[in-house]
């Protein structure tokens, strides 16, 4: 299926702006495009629902309603008061937000944090998925453990210390995120970053403090019954995207995905593209996204 990428980039619109909706107790900021069958788009970190803003154009053009939530905690939605990030909670948003925009079922796509939501929904009520699009991250049921991956990850423990972490990814301006997009993405240019809305959620009000939440309740706040959740396989019909440069997640990890699902599964490797693969390989993103969903009507 042919599709074309848009590579004008949308000038973004004021947070007040935003359309919100409550689920799950929160409220929910999102942009939205298009009508039809619901597909909804779910950022990771560092990034915001503005990752999508090339991809929604394209959905909606192919008969689809499409929604980007930026996640709990992540401005311009709310902060969560109790300040839980599990991500069976995280995936209870998503369920909810389902039902919220009056529809039975959605096409989820989801990068990073977002990606494990998107998986974890699944698990939980494959009733409410009717296929499943995951971008840079393993299924737990499934992930190959590796000593380079261990390296890889020295952020994810960094983030587990108190306060410090905090401190150090403000300083100048969120230099931090400019150094992992550069070692995730290392043949992406910088100037495609685009790190405005995302420092812009970061810097808001427990906006930094919410994101590195998400990291320490999967470690410090480690939970068996999320694990259970988590670790379960899938059995929606399933693509994994996996960028062959990623400095965040190495191909190894993958080895053995195709073990975590019972439903029909494939992986799409990228070679030279790295964390952000929708955004760095919009071309070959879209085009196999499009025909493993199909257009609408």
């Amino acid at each position: 299926m042919s599709v074309k990428a848009t590579t004008e980039r949308p000038v973004e619109q004021d947070p007040s702006d935003y359309a919100r909706i409550q689920v799950n107790g929160v409220k929910l900021a999102y942009l939205e495009q298009g009508s039809g069958p619901l597909v909804i788009c779910l950022h990771g970190f560092p990034d915001s629902a503005h990752s999508y803003d090339e991809l929604l154009p394209v959905l909606a053009a192919a008969g689809y309603r499409a929604v980007a939530p930026f996640l709990r905690g992540y401005y311009p939605s709310a902060v969560p008061a109790d300040g839980d990030y599990a991500m069976t909670t995280v995936a209870g948003d998503v369920l909810a937000l389902i039902d919220a925009l009056g529809e039975r079922d959605a096409i989820l796509i989801g990068h990073d944090w977002g990606g494990f939501a998107a998986y974890t929904a699944a698990n939980l009520a494959p009733e409410k998925v009717s296929k499943l699009v995951v971008l840079a991250v393993p299924h737990m049921a499934a992930s190959a453990n590796s000593l380079a991956q261990l390296r890889r990850s020295w952020y994810v423990w960094f983030f587990q210390l108190p306060w410090l972490p905090e401190k150090r990814v403000a300083r100048h301006d969120f230099a931090f995120i400019d150094r992992l997009y550069r070692a995730w993405s290392p043949h992406w240019a910088e100037s495609e970053f685009r790190l405005g809305p995302v420092k812009r959620a970061l810097a808001a009000p427990g906006g930094l403090r919410a994101a590195l939440g998400y990291y320490r309740r999967m470690i410090r706040g480690a939970s068996k019954s999320v694990y259970d959740v988590m670790s379960q396989k899938t059995s929606v019909p399933a693509l994994w995207f996996v960028g062959e440069a990623d400095g965040s997640i190495g191909p190894e990890v993958f080895a053995n995905t195709a073990d975590a699902f019972t439903g029909p599964f494939e992986m799409v490797k990228l070679a030279g593209v790295g964390h952000f693969v929708n955004r760095e390989a919009p071309q070959a993103f879209t085009e196999k996204l499009l025909g493993f969903i199909g257009k609408a009507g």
